[in-house]
């Protein structure tokens, strides 16, 4: 099987690479221009432009082949609140350009990125036939749309669609962007003894955070389930993962004593906990990396005091 992962240099896209290619699936990336690869894919199996570039995104489709796209690349949150134009052009006209090389390329699926903004802002348990809310940030309503275009092509040209909804994914890598991501990235970052001063969070903003490995798993299982029943999926971690990040940063200071103290001063969302029972009774999957381990994957073994 052949995989094009558009945004495969991210977070998800590389774990996601490097997992596909341990099955001997053969492997394409399409990202921003400078971006690093996953280890071990071919050269020639490189591609790089911008998804609001439609003949860009088209050449990587016609060039790869592929049988299925992940696509995972994405303006995040905070960045389309500063650039609504940017979002709409990322988010929006850059999910059409994939389906479209899709439809023309002969794709057989495509796997799509949304996020648990398409909930709103919530504190009950979010389930996926929930009513559309009234309250979603720009990103939000980009994903919805993005959800709304995929199975528009699923009913016009019979591409197969698969959304899925991930939930606060945290793992080994930089966010640059203001916004909840890069909130848990700097708490997780006082593992080393500095302090996080966030003006943007209140430190009890909720959310159901999701270790890239099991981000990973729904997604490989989102590619190769020969039939999923669904069009769209939530992916969170185990249900114990849902926490504040207050919570979150006393989990850093468990496995790290000396970590950094955390100073909030601001609001942001929060998000509810995440209903995974279609994932888990539908496509296979059971989130297994609670919130210990998934910072002890992060971080590394706990200081050997602290063992």
């Amino acid at each position: 099987m052949k995989v094009l992962v558009i945004g495969g240099a991210g977070l998800i896209g590389r774990g996601l690479a490097t997992a596909l290619l341990a099955r001997g699936e053969r492997v394409a990336d399409f990202s921003l221009p400078g971006a690093s690869p996953a280890p071990g894919l071919a050269s020639t199996d490189i591609f790089r432009g911008d998804i609001a570039d439609a003949a860009a995104v088209d050449a990587a489709v016609a060039g790869f082949a592929p049988d299925v796209i992940v696509h995972l690349a994405a303006m995040l949150q905070y960045t389309c609140e500063l650039d609504p134009a940017g979002a709409i052009a990322s988010n929006v006209v850059g999910t059409l350009n994939v389906l479209e090389a899709a439809v023309r390329n002969g794709v057989r699926r495509v796997v799509f990125a949304s996020s648990n903004a398409a909930y709103g802002e919530r504190h009950d348990l979010m389930r996926e036939d929930d009513p559309v809310p009234v309250n979603l940030s720009l990103y939000g309503e980009t994903k919805r749309l993005g959800e709304m275009l995929g199975q528009r092509y699923r009913h016009l040209h019979g591409l197969e669609f698969v959304a899925l909804r991930y939930s606060g994914v945290i793992g080994p890598v930089a966010v640059a962007s203001r916004g909840m991501a890069f909130a848990r990235q700097c708490l997780i970052n006082t593992a080393d003894g500095r302090d996080a001063f966030l003006d943007f969070v209140s430190g009890d903003e909720t959310c159901h955070l999701t270790h890239v490995d099991d981000a990973v798993a729904g997604t490989l299982a989102a590619i190769t389930h020969p039939a999923p029943s669904h069009v769209v999926y939530n992916v969170a971690g185990p249900d114990g993962n849902f926490v504040s990040l207050r919570e979150l940063h006393d989990a850093v200071r468990k496995h790290s004593p000396g970590a950094g103290k955390a100073t909030f001063s601001g609001r942001a969302r929060s998000a509810g906990p995440v209903d995974t029972s279609r994932l888990r009774h539908d496509l296979g999957v059971d989130p297994a990396v609670d919130l210990a381990r998934g910072i002890a994957a992060i971080l590394g073994p706990p200081p050997r005091e602290a063992r």
